[in-house]
């Protein structure tokens, strides 16, 4: 069974290689490469990535075969370098067990509906006022 408390996952994207932190992860939730759009998370990822866990502020990263970590040198974002090799992932697993794994041929039009690629989600913070009203500014509207 999946950890129901979120946790911060970083994720090597195996279609473009680029880094994704994702804050407060959640099973349930899909997701997908800031750059490419690719779903980060399917089967095939078992073979393609590695887990880590930092000890130090416990996120968990996934990381493509090929890259070189060096245990006790390597440094989490956290800056700790005390990092435990988990092995082939879980994640797959995990999220098909809460229902966030997008198998083959499934259709994710719902979750693509959903998705504003462009603008980030209503955070409820007034302290991210500004960063949103930098959205809504019009400058054709002065």
């Amino acid at each position: 069974m999946y950890d129901k408390i979120p946790y911060d996952l970083f994720m090597e994207c195996r279609s473009c290689g680029v880094e994704n932190m994702i804050a407060d992860y959640d099973p349930s939730m899909r997701i997908f490469c800031s750059q490419c759009r690719d779903h980060l998370i399917d089967d095939g990822i078992v073979a393609t990535h590695v887990e880590y866990v930092c000890q130090e502020c416990d996120t968990r990263l996934i990381l493509l075969e090929d890259t070189e970590i060096e245990i006790g040198e390597s440094a989490c974002s956290c800056g700790s370098t005390d990092l435990l090799k988990v092995g082939k992932t879980a994640l797959p697993k995990e999220a098909a067990q809460a229902g966030g794994l997008v198998e083959e041929g499934m259709d994710d039009d719902e979750v693509l509906e959903d998705t504003d690629w462009l603008r980030p989600g209503d955070s409820g913070n007034v302290d991210d006022d500004n960063y949103e009203n930098m959205f809504n500014q019009d400058p054709g509207q002065n």
